[in-house]
C-alpha cells in the first residue's frame, strides 16, 4: 500500500493513493491511471446525504442537470428527455427512473469543499510544483446514475478524475491523441461552441475498458473520448476536475476555428510550436481586451 494513502486517520482525513507517483506524473492528461480512495465510507456521499444536498443545489439552476430515458453511446447531449420533477424527488426514484443526474460545484458547500481541498492537495503533491501550477480551479461534481444507465460518448477539456463511491460501472476510454476518434475540428467546435464531440463507430474498436468499484477511480485524459455503462445498482460517482490555463488548449483551438471560418486550413497543434503560441496569445489578448472594455464601460 502506498505511504501516501492515509486510512482511518483520527482527524477524519480521506485516504488517497496512486500506485506510482512517477507513472502518474508521466500520464497526467495523456493516458488513464488508477487511483484509490476511502470516500465510499464517508456519509457525505450516501444517497440520503446527497438528497439533502440536492435541495441546496436546486437553488442554483446552472449547477445541475438531469435527464431520464433510454440512451445509447451515440446520443447527442441535450437530446434526452428531461423529466418534470424536482431534483430531490428524482434522487428518491433512481432505482426505477432510468435517470442521470449531475450536480456541479458541490464544493460550494464547506463540508464537500473540505474533501475537494484534500484531494487537490494530494494530486498537487504527487505531480510536484511545476506541473501542479498547470492544474487550476479544482471542482467537484456528483454524478448519480440509475441501474444500467449509459452516459453517451463525449470528451472534456478538464483534467478529470472519475471516483466511484457506490455501485459499479464500466468506463471505455480512447487515446486523446487519436484523431480518428476526436478530430481537430471536434476540438475547435468544443472550445468555440461547447460541442461535446461526434460519435464515430471506430471509437468502439479503439477504446480500452476499465471497471470501477467503490474505493476505485481513474484519471480520464483531457480530450480522451469516453462513455460509461452503469452496473445493476444505483451508482454514485464524483468527477474531480482541474482546469488548464486558457492558453494551453482553449485559446489555440478558438484561433484555429476562426482561421477555418476564414477559409484557411490551420495546422494542428504541435506542427509549428512558435505559431501555436502566437495563436493562443492573439485570442488571449482579444479576451483580455473585452474584459477591460466591460470594466471601463461599467464605470462610465
Amino acid at each position: 500500500m502506498s505511504p501516501s494513502l492515509k486510512l482511518g486517520m483520527p482527524d477524519g482525513t480521506v485516504g488517497w493513493a496512486v500506485e506510482s507517483p512517477e507513472a502518474a506524473r508521466d500520464s497526467i492528461h495523456r493516458r488513464p491511471f488508477n487511483i484509490r480512495h476511502e470516500l465510499h465510507n464517508n456519509e457525505l456521499f450516501s444517497l440520503d446525504a446527497l438528497r439533502v444536498l440536492s435541495s441546496e443545489i436546486q437553488l442554483r439552476p446552472e449547477d445541475f442537470y438531469f435527464d431520464a430515458g433510454p440512451v445509447s453511446i451515440s446520443d447527442r447531449w441535450g437530446a434526452i428527455p428531461v423529466p418534470k420533477i424536482s431534483l430531490p424527488e428524482l434522487i428518491g426514484q433512481m432505482e426505477t427512473s432510468d435517470a442521470w443526474i449531475i450536480m456541479k460545484h458541490v464544493e460550494k458547500n464547506p463540508r464537500y469543499g473540505a474533501v475537494l481541498n484534500e484531494f487537490a492537495e494530494f494530486i498537487w503533491g504527487v505531480l510536484g510544483p511545476d506541473m501542479a501550477r498547470m492544474l487550476q480551479n479544482p471542482e467537484m461534481l456528483v454524478i448519480i446514475n440509475s441501474p444500467n444507465r449509459i452516459t453517451p460518448l463525449h470528451f472534456d477539456a478538464e483534467i478529470n478524475f472519475l471516483i466511484q463511491v457506490a455501485g459499479n460501472k464500466s468506463v471505455w476510454v480512447c487515446d486523446p491523441t487519436d484523431r480518428s476518434v476526436v478530430s481537430e475540428r471536434d476540438l475547435e467546435r468544443y472550445y468555440s461552441y461547447s460541442d461535446f464531440g461526434t460519435y464515430r463507430p471506430i471509437a468502439e474498436e479503439k477504446a480500452v475498458r476499465y471497471t470501477l468499484a467503490p474505493g476505485e477511480g481513474i484519471h480520464i485524459p483531457t480530450h480522451g473520448a469516453h462513455w460509461v455503462r452503469n452496473g445493476t445498482c444505483v451508482s454514485v460517482s464524483l468527477s474531480l476536475n482541474f482546469e488548464f490555463p486558457t492558453w494551453v488548449h482553449r485559446d489555440f483551438y478558438r484561433a484555429n476555428n476562426f482561421l477555418r471560418k476564414m477559409g484557411l486550413s490551420p495546422q494542428p497543434r504541435g506542427v509549428r510550436p512558435v505559431m501555436d503560441r502566437m495563436k493562443s496569445a492573439s485570442v488571449g489578448a482579444v479576451d483580455y481586451g473585452r474584459v477591460v472594455t466591460k470594466r471601463v464601460l461599467r464605470r462610465v
